[in-house]
């Protein structure tokens, strides 16, 4: 199984980022005030992309199996050419 290391960095990575954004207190700065959002929005977009990620790479496994399963029926027709 390939552990894709990118998705948990994301989740980390944005969590801090929104951790950070509550620390600070604009209060009467309208920098801080702009800082705070971005910086939230930063955070939730990460979440976000790494759902999308998660959630993608879980969906291709399982296309993966179905495939395989397909490609191991026989073809009835095929057998019947050797008589």
């Amino acid at each position: 199984m390939k552990l894709n290391i990118k998705t948990p960095v994301l989740v980390t990575v944005s969590i801090v980022l929104i951790i950070v954004s509550s620390m600070l207190r604009p209060e009467g700065s309208t920098l801080l005030g702009a800082l705070q959002t971005l910086l939230l929005g930063l955070g939730i977009l990460g979440c976000l992309m790494a759902f999308l990620r998660f959630a993608k790479s879980g969906n291709s496994k399982g296309k993966e199996i179905n495939k395989g399963k397909s490609k191991s029926k026989g073809n009835s027709k095929g057998n019947s050419k050797g008589k």
